[in-house]
Order: structure tokens, then sequence, then C-alpha cells
């Protein structure tokens, strides 16, 4: 979305990237495809190490054999923050915009200060540049930019579109989003198509799911036929994820920024996580705060739980059937998530918010000339 606008912004602008099929669709030259870099947790990573420190290396060399005019970080600290300390280290002095600086929530200082040594920190939370701004650090806000792109629906369609080729009927519709990452799919998508069994028998509920890949949208078709009972999982990519969203009842969203998405498209949503028992007791250590909930990004902004949550071992079928019964039953459920939806909008910002954050970029980039 950011190269869309600043192309708008600044006609003939060239952009060399990291990044995989939207990135690309956008007008990028792809570089190295990240499409498979997804993990889950410290343990998940590890055998990702060599061939990321590699890719590195090799991005490190060749920036350095030709400098762009503007480098923009996107999160993934892990990654991003040592090809900055490295690139500045062999003199480096090109100018570069941290988008979406990593560690939103964990108000850690020493990755703050690390941000604002190697770039210019550009963040979409108001609670991240304060954060900055009182130990002193430089960071630029203007607004989230998914508050640009994606509008409240205006009333629930009478059924799916004609895209999907469901038949017309009179049970409720539930668009799936089991996650973007491989080891997501795999460990969540049975609780969910057991949910999804129950609730097509007892109510004759119809489900479109959201699938990021194709590689995932293989998985997605062969787990959800594992799980028996079921008609052939109708899977969405690309635009029609969008249409699935807003033609549903309820959605079951992982969590990330799809319950984000979900909750300016004004959709009741359950959001849902879990990951693999080690993981979990690392994460118990490492970030406390956040292994019981809130996690869903609705209810960190707004500071109470708008969006239900069903995390670890809560996420069962049993759990799931009866959240979203109480969704489709309860007229008052279903407001007070909208009313809270609402509100999120208004806190993040204006609704020129991604305009706004590329004349920024545009700036820099002049400014770099």
């Amino acid at each position: 979305m950011l190269l869309r606008e600043i192309q708008r912004l600044r006609a003939g602008t060239s952009c060399r990237a990291i990044g995989a099929e939207r990135l690309r669709a956008a007008g990028a030259e792809i570089a190295v495809d990240s499409g498979d870099w997804g993990s889950i947790g410290p343990v998940s990573s590890l055998l990702k190490i060599p061939s990321l420190w590699l890719t590195m290396r090799r991005t490190e060399a060749a920036l350095r054999a030709t400098p762009p005019r503007l480098v923009i970080p996107v999160d993934f600290g892990a990654f991003n923050l040592p090809l900055l300390r490295r690139m500045r280290r062999c003199e480096y002095r090109g100018t570069a915009v941290y988008y979406f600086p990593p560690g939103v929530w964990l108000d850690n200082e020493r990755q703050a200060r690390l941000v604002a040594d190697t770039a210019m920190p550009l963040t979409p939370f108001e609670r991240q540049r304060d954060f900055y701004h009182s130990l002193g650090l430089p960071c630029a806000y203007f607004g989230h930019p998914l508050v640009s792109t994606i509008a409240a629906r205006a009333a629930l369609p009478a059924g799916w579109p004609a895209e999907f080729g469901i038949r017309a009927g009179s049970g409720p519709r539930i668009a799936v989003f089991p996650g973007s990452r491989k080891e997501e799919v795999l460990r969540m998508l049975r609780p969910l198509a057991r949910a999804a069994r129950m609730l097509a028998k007892s109510r004759d509920a119809t489900f479109v799911l959201a699938a990021s890949s194709q590689a995932n949208a293989r998985r997605i078709e062969a787990l959800w036929g594992a799980a028996g009972g079921l008609p052939p999982p109708v899977v969405a990519r690309g635009d029609a994820i969008a249409h699935a969203a807003e033609a549903a009842d309820v959605a079951w969203v992982a969590s990330g920024t799809a319950v984000l998405e979900t909750a300016l498209r004004a959709v009741p949503q359950i959001a849902f996580y879990a990951i693999d028992p080690l993981q979990y007791r690392i994460a118990r250590r490492k970030v406390p705060q956040f292994v019981r909930g809130p996690l869903t990004l609705p209810n960190l902004l707004l500071g109470r739980p708008v969006v239900p949550e069903l995390l670890q071992a809560q996420l069962t079928p049993e759990n799931l059937f009866a959240l979203t019964s109480e969704l489709l039953d309860d007229p008052a459920r279903r407001d007070e998530q909208l009313r809270g939806d609402a509100e999120l909008r208004a806190k993040l910002g204006p609704p020129d918010a991604l305009t706004r954050i590329a004349r920024f970029v545009v700036e820099c980039l002049d400014e770099a000339a």
C-alpha cells in the first residue's frame, strides 16, 4: 500500500525489495522472495537463521554496491536491525525510514534506541510514538494506513458473492482466517474445521476460508477435507478475501493484522491463537503479559476486551461453537463489538493516514537526492 501511494505521489519511483506476491503486484522488483520466511517463536526460527543470515549479508553487499536513495525496513527487527547496524558500521550514510518499528507493545528501551540510531522511526501507533518521545528519541506518526484503505461495511449482504459458488441458504455465513504462516494453518485449522462441522450440522452454516498463498490454500483444502462431514472448502485469495469478510455474519480470525482489518470492516469476529507447548513455555517467560491476553490489536488499543479471544488451550471446537452461537443469537453482543470497532477506527488516526505517511516518505526520498 505504501509503495502504491508513493508512486501515485511521485510517478516514476522505482523499488527493489525483499517481499512476496503483493509487493510484486505493487510494482516492486523482488530481489529476494520472503513468502516462506514466516515462523512462530524462537524454536521455529532457529532452522531459518543460516539462510536468513546469508540473505542479510547479500542484501548488505547489494545495498553498499548500489546505494539506494532510501531504505525502508518494515517490522522484523531480528533481520532488519542487524542489517541496518552492519550498513552503518560500514559507512553507509544513506537515509533509512523504519516503517512499523518492532516491539510496539514491549516498551523495550534498548530496541527503541537501536532503531532510532540507525533509521528514522515511522510508527502507525500513537502509543509507540509517545514511548519513543518519552526517551527523547525521534519518531514520526501520522496514523494507521489501514484506516485509509478499509471502509466499514454499510450493511450485511443477503448472501455470499456469486464468485464463491455457494448455494443460497438461511444458515449463517462464516469467514475463516486461519493465519498466514504454514505453522498457524497446520496447528489451528483442525479445531476450526471441527467447530465448522458442528455449526454446519446444527445451523446449516457455510464457510469461506482465506489463504495467504497457493501453498496455504493446498494445506487448507487437505486439512478441511480430513475433518470429515464438510463439503469441499471454498478458499479465497487476493481481493476475494475482503469480499468474504464483508459478506460474513461472523469471522473467525487468527490474531494478527487480519483482526484489525476485520474490525475496521465492522464485521463481528472471534479471534484465536495457539502455539506449540514448548513455544508457549518460552513465551510465558519472555512476554508473560501477553500469554493470557489481551493479544489482539483491537483489545490492546482500546484497553478492554472488545473482540473475544480463544488462546492456547481455550481454542477448542466446543468453545468456538459456543462463542459463535452467542454472536449469532445475541444482537446486544454484536452491537457492543461494532461500537468498539467504531471507537477503534477513531483511535487509529485520520482517514488520510496513508497519504500522510507516503508524503513523509517522499519528502525523505527527495531530501536524500
